[in-house]
């Protein structure tokens, strides 16, 4: 069941294949360009001068440029005349300072008879969910309190109630101290730039490998005390395929010291604008965005384990642990003792005086 549903079919494909430049395959919901720019025998296609409205190439191999998009977006104009659809948009191949650009036409038309479209489809399909999870994501985390310099793990999920591939994204992550972002006294940064984990590269944070395109796993460090935390996101689904400047999942690997696209490392260039500045999605259409507030969540000191000991910790007094002072403290003792029974007998006992002797004429006289 595709997300163009109920009547609208497709009703032709747009596609020259008679011009091996240019192959246009549209579906319901996504349009496919295969584009060989026409360059001399000496010039080689440059990814970066294409484009499809304002969406980036997916990947380029043998000069042949390869777009995947879906039909709402990149900028497709949508036009109706009676009972057909109309989406079409344009190629274009930018050429040196002084020559213009090479421009192609992109049309996808549709026999439009049903009254279904695809943000209402979307709009009551799709579901979002944020949350806490154990250390190796099998369940949900049992406490939102967690200690200092420990990992927060976090799954992004959509659930779909039919059989569309959809593959989710996380355009902006923030961290606040308030449910309300505008009035929100602090804030950090977790996720920037459509999709750039940015915590990889400034602290310490990772996304891990998809089990499934519904879900997307990631970590960070719980760096900051806070009793009244609340995690901020903004979240996207899209074709599998459709990923571009302006969606997808970006983490700044250190060792590498570069950025790696999660889902297809060998075009990573894509993660490129990171570090300066990405495409903000502006039409994106309702239903498969949302917004969502995770939280409170606290983050506090981790409390000391117990020594085996009969105290709790590792206290000391004045400066001296406690177990100096258990041992002196007898000791001490039993030599004051020791001191007092000494003294009393040299003083009382033998005659008051040390080196005392008895005189011979009183030990006779009686």
């Amino acid at each position: 069941m595709g997300l163009i549903q109920g009547g609208l079919l497709l009703l032709f494909v747009v596609s020259t294949l008679s011009q091996r430049d240019l192959v246009i395959d549209c579906k319901a919901n996504t349009v496919t360009v295969k584009w060989r720019p026409a360059l001399n025998s000496a010039q080689k296609v440059d990814i970066s001068q294409a484009l499809l409205g304002r969406c980036r190439p997916s990947s380029v191999a043998e000069n042949v440029l390869l777009f995947s998009v879906w039909i709402h977006d990149c900028g497709f104009r949508r036009q109706v005349v009676e009972d057909k659809v109309t989406y079409t948009n344009l190629l274009t191949y930018g050429l040196d300072s002084g020559v213009p650009s090479i421009v192609k036409r992109v049309e996808c038309i549709y026999d439009s008879s049903g009254k279904t479209t695809y943000s209402e489809k979307a709009k009551n399909d799709l579901v979002f969910t944020l949350e806490f999870m154990n250390s190796d994501f099998t369940e949900p985390a049992q406490s939102s309190m967690f200690t200092l310099d420990s990992r927060i793990h976090i799954k992004a999920e959509v659930e779909q109630q039919d059989s569309e591939s959809l593959q989710i994204y996380l355009q902006s992550c923030v961290l606040a101290t308030s449910p309300d972002l505008p009035h929100a006294s602090q804030l950090h940064t977790v996720i920037s730039n459509s999709g750039c984990l940015t915590e990889s590269k400034e602290g310490n944070s990772a996304f891990l490998p998809r089990r499934r395109p519904s879900e997307i796993l990631f970590y960070f460090q719980a760096s900051a005390l806070g009793e009244n935390i609340f995690l901020h996101c903004e979240m996207a689904a899209r074709d599998p395929q459709s990923f571009s400047a302006d969606i997808k999942a970006c983490q700044y690997m250190k060792e590498q010291k570069s950025w790696m696209l999660l889902d297809h490392p060998s075009q990573s260039y894509i993660c490129s604008c990171c570090d300066t500045g990405c495409t903000t999605r502006t039409n994106l259409v309702p239903g498969t965005t949302t917004q969502k507030v995770l939280g409170p969540f606290a983050v506090v000191e981790p409390q000391n384990k117990t020594s085996g000991t009969f105290w709790t910790a590792e206290e000391e007094l004045s400066g001296v642990p406690v177990w100096v002072v258990v041992v002196t403290v007898p000791m001490v003792l039993l030599l004051l003792a020791g001191a007092i029974a000494t003294g009393y007998y040299l003083c009382f006992w033998r005659g008051g005086r040390i080196g005392y002797r008895p005189r011979r004429d009183l030990l006779t006289k009686y």
